[in-house]
């Protein structure tokens, strides 16, 4: 059921808004959220209706502009220079909201100490159906439970105790959706290699994922129960299974990926301190 934001109180500034932001907004937006109530400073957003847009956040402030709920959707690398010319105005009752890869709540309290609290979100792009993971973490004085509700929209909502493991979260689920992408892709590659048309490998192949990643979320099975189902000894897909099993391959190779966008989380951090 999604949930209702018509009630949601307060404006909304949104810097920076790419797939990401885009596809929360766009969901915000649909549940409800008041077009009114929120601006973009982008110059390359696709303009949304009743939405206000401006070039810049020099452009915004001239025109007068305010805010209480501020969401970072640029690049990590653009937070200085944004920092510069939103810091004092992110003060008061107002909430820092954060997408940005690698950059900690320290980072943020730091570039803005004035404001009431520092809220840091891993979202990923399936928010734009309502079927996504935020991870979220928080210092100073949030309102939780107002984050929640602007969060419950999106889909699930994983409340971390502090940002420790985020450039992990961000590898496992911000980044996970481009991996199942890719797999799939894969998937239905090797059928296509194995003899069946393009179109048929794919469609097959996305029925196939979604299938099983939904019977998985609805029954509440450990996955190697559910494999324990499907496999039977000597048959077919134990067959498969022991190539995918084989020597431990798989997990390793996983555990590679994850390590590898993990890695350049911490070096886009370092960027944005002016480190890197």
């Amino acid at each position: 059921m999604t949930s209702n934001l018509q009630g949601f109180a307060g404006r909304m500034l949104l810097v920076g808004c790419g797939n990401m932001a885009g596809a929360m907004l766009d969901r915000w937006l649909k549940a409800g959220l008041d077009a009114a109530a929120v601006t973009i400073v982008d110059p390359f957003a696709a303009p949304r209706e009743g939405v206000a847009q401006f070039v810049s956040l020099a452009e915004w402030r001239a025109a007068g502009g305010t805010a209480n709920w501020i969401m970072l959707g640029m690049k990590p690398q653009q937070l200085g220079d944004v920092a510069s010319d939103l810091a004092d105005v992110v003060t008061g009752d107002a909430h820092l909201l954060s997408i940005l890869a690698g950059v900690s709540l320290a980072d943020l309290a730091a570039r803005f100490p004035a404001a009431k609290a520092q809220v840091r979100i891993l979202p990923n792009l399936a928010a734009r159906i309502g079927a996504g993971v935020s991870a979220v973490a928080s210092s100073g004085d949030a309102d939780m439970a107002a984050v929640t509700a602007l969060l419950d929209p999106l889909g699930t909502v994983v409340a971390l105790g502090d940002d420790t493991t985020m450039d992990l979260v961000t590898a496992f689920t911000g980044s996970g959706p481009a991996f199942v992408f890719r797999l799939i892709e894969s998937y239905a590659a090797a059928g296509e290699r194995l003899g069946l048309s393009a179109e048929d490998a794919l469609k097959l192949a996305t029925a196939t994922f979604g299938g099983a990643t939904a019977l998985l979320a609805e029954s509440g099975e450990k996955p190697g129960t559910l494999i324990a189902q499907v496999a039977s000894k000597g048959g077919t897909t134990q067959a498969g299974l022991d190539i995918l099993d084989s020597d431990g391959q798989l997990a390793a190779l996983l555990t590679h990926v994850l390590r590898a966008a993990r890695d350049r989380g911490r070096e886009l951090a370092d960027i944005a301190r002016g480190e890197g």
